[in-house]
């Protein structure tokens, strides 16, 4: 390897001059801060888009008056006609209070192993699943 001057700090240097400097490390370590930076921002802007469009995903008027009639007949046949309890627990408000809204989309789209429970997932969207819950939550209408 032939040693040359460097341009950079005037000092013989054995790298040839086609390669990075030995010093050239700060701007590789500056650049990776600005990707990172860069990815950031990125991520949180996607991610801030993602919520508003599920939280857009409201079901319309039609679907949640069949999303009402659905609670009503397929829930209510374990969970009492008034959501009061049967076979199934009660789904009033008070009896939900304390129990964490994922959870419970989780139940309503997966079910329940080892329960009569079934997973609604084949007839119901995600978002309608979270329109259920909040309504249930509320204290579902009649």
């Amino acid at each position: 390897m032939r040693k040359h001057q460097c341009a950079t700090c005037a000092s013989p240097c054995a790298v040839p001059r086609r390669t990075a400097h030995p010093t050239d490390w700060k701007f590789g370590l500056a650049l990776g801060a600005a990707m990172s930076l860069v990815l950031a921002v990125a991520v949180t802007a996607l991610t801030a888009l993602m919520n508003q469009a599920m939280a857009a995903e409201s079901p319309g008027a039609e679907r949640q008056r069949e999303l009402t009639r659905f609670v009503r007949q397929e829930c209510g046949f374990c969970h009492g006609l008034r959501l009061t309890g049967g076979l199934g627990t009660p789904l009033t408000a008070a009896a939900l209070a304390e129990k964490p809204a994922e959870a419970l989309e989780a139940t309503i789209l997966h079910g329940r192993t080892g329960t009569a429970m079934p997973g609604w997932a084949p007839h119901l969207s995600e978002s309608d699943t979270r329109w259920i819950v909040s309504e249930l939550l509320k204290g579902f209408p009649e």
